[in-house]
C-alpha cells in the first residue's frame, strides 16, 4: 500500500505535469531568457555590491590601524 502523503500529493503533482507539458517551446524561450537575464542581473548588482562593501571594509580597517599606531 502506497504512503498516505504520496497519495494526498499525487494530485497537486499531476497538475504541475499537466501545466508543464502545455507549455509551447515559445513559452519554454520566455520562461528561460526571463529567468537567465534576471539571474544575470542579480549577478551583477551582487557583484557591484560587494565591490563596495570591500571598499568600505578596508576604509575601515586602514582607520583601526591608523588608531592603534599612535
Amino acid at each position: 500500500m502506497l504512503p498516505e502523503k504520496l497519495v494526498s500529493n499525487a494530485p497537486y503533482a499531476a497538475s504541475a505535469v499537466t501545466v508543464l507539458a502545455g507549455f509551447t517551446v515559445s513559452d519554454w524561450g520566455v520562461i528561460i531568457g526571463v529567468t537567465l537575464i534576471t539571474v544575470i542581473v542579480n549577478w551583477i548588482y551582487k557583484h557591484r555590491q560587494d565591490k563596495r562593501e570591500t571598499v568600505i571594509f578596508n576604509q575601515r580597517m586602514n582607520k583601526v590601524d591608523t588608531t592603534f599606531s599612535e
